[in-house]
């Protein structure tokens, strides 16, 4: 058994028949957060992510075999900064997108949405045999979602490093020695990174399954408490952060879902597959749609992935890519929307009304280059 599953199922998490673990949500994730316990609505929590997974790319030709390959620039994948990136298909749409941790010389983690990372394995091993390089979807490794200043702070004295830097997806890596109690005998490579956030700041954790049941126990003990999915991907809404799920795959360009805004997109790098179009889009305009936050004043029904945001009058202009409630029951959701009229109002198919929220960032290219000021 997994210990970091069984820790989780002892505070309180279910194992589904999928292996994700829930925090008392019901099927369907659509049951507001008021209704969930207290403990899911504090300021400092912890929950597991098993909707992402982790690409393992080793090698010393790993960096220059990436650099072809995606729009972030690799040289800046330095341990210190760990960057959203996105691989595009030759038309600009992208394939897959991640988080680039460097956690050695010639290791690197992409942590990525489930499902997503087998078919970007298969379609990089295409151009890997001439490069030393493997690429493996892990099964060894977890990722934990951290949430608030404490929490971080918490995490950050638990691997015994120094806090992560207040810059844009700042990262630290660290060789965690197991603690006295653990059945780990040896030093195991952890990674804590800073992921894009609306009001209260947030990291990811990664590493094996022992280890970060050893942290996440650590975290327990410093009043960190538990929270769930539904609270994780209220706060992606909150940070205008959009990923690329398996469903999705080859249906948009990076800056419709403002990606080149997050210093996904490198427009200083050379050249990688899609960059024509992507950078194309870039310098001429030629972004008709893009990603918006949409809420509603009052309590209503969580929309499906896909459903049609539209005028008063029916007309289609756009779709849901993530919903959730917040703690009133009131939807927060990141939806497409054409930009040709800003100001007509919007709706939902069950002619919910919508309105627009302001995104935490401005929508305009912000270079990767620039991260560390």
């Amino acid at each position: 058994m997994n210990p970091l599953k069984t820790l989780m199922q002892d505070h309180g998490y279910q194992l589904g028949e999928d292996g994700r673990l829930t925090l008392g949500e019901p099927a369907d994730a659509s049951m507001p957060l008021a209704d969930l316990a207290d403990r899911a609505l504090a300021e400092n929590v912890l929950t597991p992510l098993g909707n992402f997974e982790v690409l393992e790319v080793c090698g010393k030709d790993g960096e220059r075999f990436l650099q072809g390959q995606t729009s972030q620039q690799l040289s800046l994948v330095d341990g210190e900064l760990a960057p959203l990136t996105t691989f595009c298909t030759p038309k600009g749409r992208i394939l897959a997108m991640a988080q680039l941790l460097r956690v050695s010389e010639e290791r690197l983690w992409l942590v990525m949405p489930a499902g997503t990372a087998e078919p970007l394995r298969a379609h990089l091993a295409k151009f890997a045999p001439f490069y030393k390089v493997t690429l493996e979807v892990s099964s060894e490794l977890s990722v934990l979602g951290l949430l608030g200043g404490q929490t971080l702070a918490a995490c950050a004295d638990a691997l015994a490093a120094p806090a992560l830097a207040e810059h844009d997806l700042a990262m630290r890596s660290v060789l965690q020695p197991p603690l006295p109690s653990s059945e780990e005998e040896e030093s195991q490579t952890c990674a804590l990174a800073r992921q894009p956030s609306g009001n209260t700041p947030r990291a990811i954790l990664v590493g094996p399954h022992a280890a970060l049941a050893d942290l996440a126990t650590a975290l327990f003990a410093r009043d960190v408490a538990t929270s769930d999915g539904t609270r994780w991907r209220l706060e992606d809404i909150r940070a205008g952060l959009q990923w690329v799920t398996s469903a999705q795959t080859d249906s948009w360009l990076p800056q419709m879902l403002n990606l080149e805004a997050l210093a996904a997109i490198s427009f200083k790098k050379g050249c990688y597959t899609g960059q024509e179009v992507v950078a194309r889009a870039h310098f001429r305009g030629q972004v008709k749609k893009r990603l918006q936050r949409l809420t509603t004043t009052q309590p209503a029904d969580l929309p499906a992935v896909g459903s049609k945001v539209t005028s008063p009058d029916g007309k289609s202009l756009g779709e849901v890519l993530q919903a959730a409630h917040d703690e009133q029951g009131r939807l927060e959701l990141l939806a497409v929307i054409s930009l040709r009229d800003e100001e007509i109002a919007l709706a939902l198919e069950d002619s919910t009304q919508l309105e627009r929220s302001a995104l935490p960032y401005a929508v305009e290219r912000r270079d990767p280059e620039q991260l560390k000021g």
